[in-house]
């Protein structure tokens, strides 16, 4: 089914991507018995569609699901340098293992992996703790 630009608009409010959407439907049910279901899913979203473009700066669902992707990514990045380090220290198990096990060289290497996290991430790093 060929989609209006008005219909499109109203089912991209619901759904990433409408002609995908759409034609994944009519694959799966055929024409026939899709489109009915189609313009059903269409009217009972038309006034929330409506009503979201009123209140302006409007967003379909991709955008919002993008924006709201790049606010957690955000929020992930922008932390001290002090979760940076948590985040990237080896586990202290392969300096306990190789104290263990008298192996001097995992040992050293656990260190080297610490030092070199601390160096990419310093204290003063932004005016950080």
């Amino acid at each position: 089914m060929k989609l209006t630009e008005k219909q499109l608009n109203i089912l991209n409010h619901v759904v990433p991507d409408a002609q995908a959407w759409a034609n994944h439907g009519e694959m799966r049910f055929g024409e026939e018995k899709f489109t009915p279901m189609l313009l059903e899913k269409i009217a009972k979203h038309e006034s929330a569609y409506d009503q979201a473009v009123a209140k302006g700066n409007y967003l379909n669902r991709k955008q919002r699901d993008d924006a709201e992707a790049k606010a957690e990514q955000d929020a992930y990045d922008n932390v001290g340098y002090d979760v940076k380090r948590r985040r990237e220290y080896p586990p202290m198990e392969d300096y306990l293992d190789g104290i263990v096990k008298g192996d001097q060289a995992q040992v050293d290497k656990y260190i080297a992996d610490c030092l070199a996290v601390k160096q990419r991430y310093p204290k003063n790093d932004g005016g950080d703790k």
